[in-house]
């Protein structure tokens, strides 16, 4: 029998680990973890930058700002009507029994719709001048802050002495 052993030992590694190189699929497994959790989690800022910062360090003027919003409001709704174009598609790939092809198609449509929501986020954080704002703020738009420059009240001088004489009689 240990003749047997030997000779069918040689033949047939019955050393698992061996064959299957179970130290290489440990470390393969172990960077496929660090490239998901490095994708998945965000990265935190080296340091806190307010937005007038970041304009002066990025040597943007406020035409520029200006620029930039029409420019991420263009490309949102680009890509929420290319989004819509793709859906339609994919509806008519489906009623022609396409599955497979269809699937593929709302598969583009939810990245033109991830491009559609990275360019209104940029545009919330420009509008409230804010950077870093967190995913609840842009869904519960709970920044509000009114420019200085984009209101501008005008009044009659009228109306202000009627206002004026309204204030003095109440008092």
């Amino acid at each position: 029998m240990g003749i047997i052993k030997k000779v069918g030992g040689r033949l047939v590694d019955v050393r698992v680990d061996k064959w299957m190189s179970w130290d290489y699929l440990g470390d393969t497994a172990d960077r496929f973890k660090i490239l998901f959790l490095d994708i998945v989690i965000p990265k935190k800022a080296s340091s806190a930058e307010t937005f007038e910062e970041a304009m002066q360090r990025l040597e943007l003027t406020e035409e520029d700002l200006v620029e930039r919003k029409k420019e991420f409001t263009r490309l949102c709704y680009f890509f929420i009507a290319l989004a819509l174009f793709i859906v339609a598609y994919a509806l008519y790939l489906a009623y022609q029994r396409n599955m497979t092809t269809s699937l593929i198609a709302f598969c583009l449509a939810l990245y033109a719709l991830t491009q559609a929501f990275r360019f209104h986020f940029w545009l919330f954080q420009l509008r409230n001048r804010k950077l870093g704002c967190t995913l609840k703020e842009w869904m519960n738009s709970e920044i509000h802050q009114v420019e200085s420059h984009d209101i501008v009240l005008k009044s009659n001088p009228k109306d202000v002495t009627r206002q004026d004489a309204l204030h003095k009689k109440a008092k």
